[in-house]
């Protein structure tokens, strides 16, 4: 009887993590995942490509500030916050166009963007769609497919995406996107060199993809996996920080 119960009693096969319910859940779980359920009110210091971003939050109020030095060797920044865009440069702040504001506020917020996801998933102007179960490199991914509103959903609110979270952990791994800008194309970003910085889950990504009208999304991780997309460049987030906003966010 004793032989019976040690081989009945033994440990169980590892099962499959179950799905949360609905798209609202998975992105929940994710958040947590990557420790960003504060990312409400907070203030994060990083660098990309040459260029310094800060990212204050404050329940619903921001400013988003990039500072770089441009061609001509003179400092700039561009400041984002809830009153629009403002561009200094040495000190002064030329004039621009409705067309060079808009692209530059969109340049600013798509690389806060990108660095803040998934807790970016939960802006008003996001639909969302639960599409399937995807098996990517050895592990089970939920698929979500977001789109954008119009109203609030930037001057790219066109575009298409799909993000893909791990099963078991409930962590951003893969993330798809098209768009129709310059010709338009898709891209694919596998999520590399994870760290905790304060809690918060920073990833780089490397980014493949294929310009033109080539860009049928469904079957961008089929063709990743069959090694079917070039690598494009490596999207690396450097002296990352992070730390409660300050009191004014001006």
């Amino acid at each position: 009887m004793f032989l019976i119960l040690l081989c009945t009693c033994g440990p169980a096969e590892p099962a499959e993590a179950p799905a949360p319910a609905g798209a609202a859940a998975i992105i929940d779980r994710a958040v947590r995942a990557h420790g960003m359920e504060r990312f409400d009110s907070v203030a994060i210091d990083f660098a990309f490509r040459d260029r310094h971003y800060q990212v204050l939050n404050d329940n619903g109020r921001f400013a988003y500030r990039r500072r770089f030095v441009d061609s001509l060797g003179g400092e700039v920044t561009d400041l984002l916050t809830n009153q629009g865009l403002t561009r200094m440069r040495e000190g002064e702040t030329p004039a621009l166009t409705a067309q060079d504001s808009a692209a530059y506020a969109s340049s600013v917020n798509s690389v806060r963007y990108f660095f803040m996801l998934p807790y970016g998933l939960y802006d008003p102007a996001v639909n969302t769609e639960v599409l399937d179960t995807v098996a990517l490199e050895g592990k089970t991914y939920d698929r979500i497919r977001v789109t954008f509103d119009a109203e609030g959903g930037g001057r790219d609110h066109d575009d298409v995406y799909h993000y893909f979270f791990d099963r078991d952990s409930g962590e951003l791994d893969y993330l798809a996107y098209t768009f129709e800008v310059d010709g338009g194309g898709i891209r694919f970003r596998k999520a590399i060199n994870k760290r905790r910085v304060d809690g918060v889950l920073v990833q780089d990504y490397v980014n493949y993809g294929l310009d033109g009208a080539d860009r049928d999304i469904d079957r961008i991780a089929a063709r990743f996996a069959a090694g079917e997309l070039p690598e494009l460049s490596l999207i690396e987030n450097t002296e990352v920080k992070i730390a409660d906003p300050p009191a004014v966010i001006q």
